[in-house]
């Protein structure tokens, strides 16, 4: 499989079906509403969950109680792999943005699993790296880029992840309101609503009250910059 299609996809959606029904029989699913924690900041128990359906963020808040967005999960993805990976404390919540499905399986459950499935530890470690790389890019995004870049930029990796196509072939990211992208993407709410009003204007995109249908994803990647980093 190429890297970039592997980077579209979640762990669970990379795994083979005898491994997902193994962590299905010794997780627990839970149904969480939009606004619930999914795993609490300092938490230590090391377990991992699986988002089935919804959307997640992984959050924390400065001593200013700025909300601080790290990182977006969705259908597919592995969530608490870092605590798990390093027995530490917890340094971001899990929070449900939407109504979200997920299977939690508890770290000695998890740690026998791929102690007896050497592929699926691989694409662990393959998924620990893609997301310290895209951590990376988005630091550098941070850096170099202005907030409609990468507002821009955001909404193009968000697309080509999660985005469900909709009658008119275009596609649909139903799970975040402007306030939760401008935590993404450090902005402030004010530059975040005039740009995204801008590109509604142009009809880039159009927008519901918590979600984004993107239009013309080759004018936001001009408008991100040939330059960028890769979303």
């Amino acid at each position: 499989m190429a890297q970039e299609d592997r980077a579209s996809q979640g762990y669970w959606q990379r795994l083979r079906s005898a491994e997902t029904g193994i962590l299905t029989a010794v997780g627990a699913r839970s149904v969480f509403p939009a606004g619930a924690t999914l795993l609490p900041q300092q938490d230590t128990s090391g377990d991992v969950m699986f988002i089935q359906s919804g959307f997640t963020k992984v959050v924390t808040r400065t001593l200013a109680g700025r909300q601080v967005v790290f990182a977006l999960r969705g259908p597919g993805d592995i969530v608490g792999e870092m605590s798990f990976s390093d027995g530490g404390r917890r340094c971001a919540a899990v929070a449900a943005i939407t109504k979200v499905e997920a299977v939690r399986v508890a770290q000695r459950e998890f740690c026998d699993f791929l102690a007896g499935s050497p592929h699926a530890d691989e694409l662990l470690r393959h998924t620990l790296v893609e997301r310290l790389r895209e951590a990376d890019r988005d630091r550098l995004a941070a850096a170099v880029m202005t907030v409609g870049q990468r507002l821009a930029r955001l909404l193009l990796k968000l697309v080509n992840r999660y985005g469900v196509p909709n009658a008119d072939g275009d596609l649909v990211i139903a799970l975040l309101t402007q306030r939760e992208l401008a935590a993404c993407v450090g902005g402030a709410l004010r530059t975040v609503a005039r740009e995204m009003g801008l590109w509604r204007n142009r009809r880039i995109i159009s927008t519901t009250r918590q979600s984004v249908t993107v239009h013309q994803p080759e004018t936001l990647a001009r408008i991100a910059g040939n330059g960028s980093p890769p979303p």
